[in-house]
């Protein structure tokens, strides 16, 4: 084996070293209950109204029942559903394409529902980045560029991060990759039948993974009709043609998929917290290396990225914006400007969510390589070294679980407290809910008899206090499990109710991430809460 294959080989093994520590090492979060249900054919954002339970949609129960009756939204059947109960279930849910779906329902058909299950799909794409990503660098920087470009791929925290989730975007990435993998081949050598079949198909590919996969594709088609290289531009612009005709039969329902109601449909229209629009777009190019950081990691990276630039742009000035390397910048600042142009448009917020310009970190990481390969040996090391070490510090925040739910943590808690004669409520989202419910059902200390209960504001069923009185009937404690988009400053009806007709006897906070709340509540003046205890049985 050559010295630069073997260098290949180990700069892959530790990227695939560094994903997989991280698949197990955490619990799912909301957005990967929501991958399953999709993945198992279950809806969980459909008006109440519209639910069909004969089709496994979600469905709030009037009364407590064990955790597996929500939890069962997070597993195939017995027998289990056709593909045609996912696309359902995505067009009801949903606001992305079927791809990753369908490909998630035979993935777990075959290795199950499980956590590393679902997150071991998201590292397989990722880790097929990585050979294209080594061919663009080559092409573009020659092997110190691949070197250099591979290892910022492999410990980036963005890249770690979005690489392990059980969610869609390494799938996007891939279809990026492989999308300017292919454009630099045909702008290279032609179109030829099979490179023309299949810059097609990636781009089809990554239009029914992510909508959002247009900001990257369109800027690449422009940038072959601006130099078409031996790709004609006829040529291009019939395989643009070709692609959209044939994600048409999706497409031409967008429409009505935007607007049609959901539970969570409003999220991107809230404006964060401390949101800093000017800021917020300039460091979206650069999310690659800057994600998640302190502040005290982010000055340092922008240190080191300042001597990078100062260093290396004199040196790269001449070919860094000329084909085929401008592709790079058309790769890089479509994402980052279509969010741009999305939100002033819809009067949204997604350019505070860097996930929507993943397509655009291998770019980054280009651009970065071939300007480290630009430099004499001695500085080239420095600098990458220190990338690397800033890098590494920012992947071990995922390790640690900053950016995690705490999901898992709340069940245990719960599992060791909790009787038969307790009541969990769950206000939150249905996906949620569900999720809560798996992790319960996986604790070997929780009590079967205990009452688990949905409370999903949005869906409007619950009534106060009819419903509220029928769940704690013969209660001796109600346990209110408040999580992720109910507001933390903002009271809940059930829990106004509580206040006023129980004793709150204790708090506890999951602060990391989103925080989740759990109140305690005891009866005002008898053992149980009025009545008789509903079942807790189907």
């Amino acid at each position: 084996m050559s010295r630069t294959a073997l260098t290949g080989v180990l700069i892959f093994a530790f990227c695939a070293l560094i994903r997989i520590g991280l698949v197990d090492r955490h619990g799912l979060w909301a957005d990967e209950f929501f991958s399953l249900a999709m993945a198992t054919g279950h809806s969980l954002e459909h008006p109440a109204a519209r639910a069909d339970p004969a089709l496994g949609d979600y469905v709030e129960a009037p009364r407590a029942l064990p955790p597996a009756a929500y939890s069962r939204y997070l597993k195939h059947e017995v027998p289990p559903s056709g593909l045609g109960r996912v696309v359902r279930a995505v067009f009801l849910s949903d606001t992305n394409p079927p791809l990753y779906y369908l490909l998630l329902y035979g993935w777990t058909r075959v290795l199950g529902t499980g956590d590393a299950s679902l997150r071991l799909f998201s590292v397989l794409w990722s880790l097929a980045c990585f050979p294209l990503i080594w061919s663009i660098a080559t092409r573009l920087g020659g092997r110190g560029a691949a070197v250099a470009t591979c290892i910022l791929f492999a410990v980036s925290p963005f890249s770690v991060f979005y690489s392990t989730e059980g969610r869609m975007y390494s799938l996007l990435l891939l279809c990026s990759v492989s999308t300017a993998w292919l454009t630099l081949r045909i702008w290279d050598r032609g179109p030829g039948a099979g490179r023309f079949a299949l810059w097609v198909l990636a781009g089809v590919a990554g239009l029914l993974t992510h909508y959002f996969f247009l900001f990257f594709w369109i800027p690449v088609v422009f940038w072959l009709q601006l130099h078409p290289g031996s790709f004609p531009r006829r040529l291009s612009g019939a395989g643009a043609i070709l692609t959209a005709l044939l994600v048409l039969p999706w497409y031409i329902h967008l429409p009505e998929l935007l607007s049609q109601w959901r539970v969570t449909r409003y999220w991107l229209y809230v404006r964060p917290d401390n949101y800093q629009p000017i800021k917020r777009v300039l460091s979206l190019p650069w999310m690659t290396f800057l994600f998640g950081g302190t502040r005290f990691l982010n000055w340092s990276y922008a240190g080191v990225f300042l001597l990078l630039a100062i260093a290396a742009v004199p040196k790269l000035m001449s070919s860094i914006f000329s084909p085929p390397h401008s592709l790079l910048w058309f790769w890089l600042l479509g994402p980052w400007l279509g969010m741009v142009i999305f939100d002033l448009v819809r009067g949204t917020y997604i350019s505070a969510v860097p996930r929507y310009a993943f397509a655009a970190m291998p770019a980054a990481c280009l651009l970065v390589g071939l300007a480290l390969e630009s430099l004499k040996y001695r500085l080239r090391t420095v600098l990458m070294a220190l990338i690397v070490f800033l890098c590494l510090v920012g992947v071990s925040r995922s390790y640690c679980g900053y950016y995690h739910d705490q999901y898992p943590e709340v069940a245990r808690l719960l599992a060791r407290q909790v009787d038969e004669s307790d009541l969990i409520l769950v206000h939150s989202f249905p996906s949620c809910v569900a999720g809560l419910a798996r992790y319960l059902e996986q604790e070997p200390a929780f009590k079967t008899g205990v009452g688990f209960a949905s409370w999903v504001g949005e869906l409007g069923l619950g009534r106060v206090p009819a419903d509220v009185e029928a769940l704690a009937a013969g209660r001796k404690r109600i346990i209110l499990v408040k999580a992720r988009d109910v507001g933390w400053d903002d009271r809940v009806p059930a829990e106004i109710w509580l206040d006023d007709n129980a004793k709150l006897v204790e708090t506890k906070k999951f602060p990391r991430n989103n925080a989740i709340f759990l109140l305690y509540f005891t009866p005002l003046d008898s053992t149980t809460f009025f009545g008789s205890p509903t079942s807790t049985a189907r």
